[in-house]
């Protein structure tokens, strides 16, 4: 199969290098897998961040809502001052 084709020219590939070359090719190989687990722990950061601010926009809009109730009832009340203060 087309699999089978791919590693057996991969294999002959690899098998050509000298060894300096794959030496080299050795320390890239480290190189990118320190790469990979520093992308996958700033995924996890990104992930933890992002639920973070959810959590936290939510409980504004919470608040926001409370503010907004508690700013009408006090209109309300100063209303209710202010005419109470005009029928005197």
């Amino acid at each position: 199969m087309v699999v089978e084709e791919v590693v057996s020219n991969m294999s002959g590939l690899v098998m050509a290098l000298t060894p300096e070359v794959a030496e080299r090719i050795g320390g890239l190989i480290t190189v990118l897998k320190a790469i990979g687990i520093v992308f996958i722990f700033y995924l996890v950061y990104m992930v933890v961040m992002g639920y973070i601010a959810f959590r936290r926009i939510k409980r504004m809009r919470h608040i926001e809502k409370k503010v907004d109730s508690i700013d009408k009832k006090l209109g309300l009340l100063l209303k209710k001052k202010k005419s109470a203060k005009k029928s005197k």
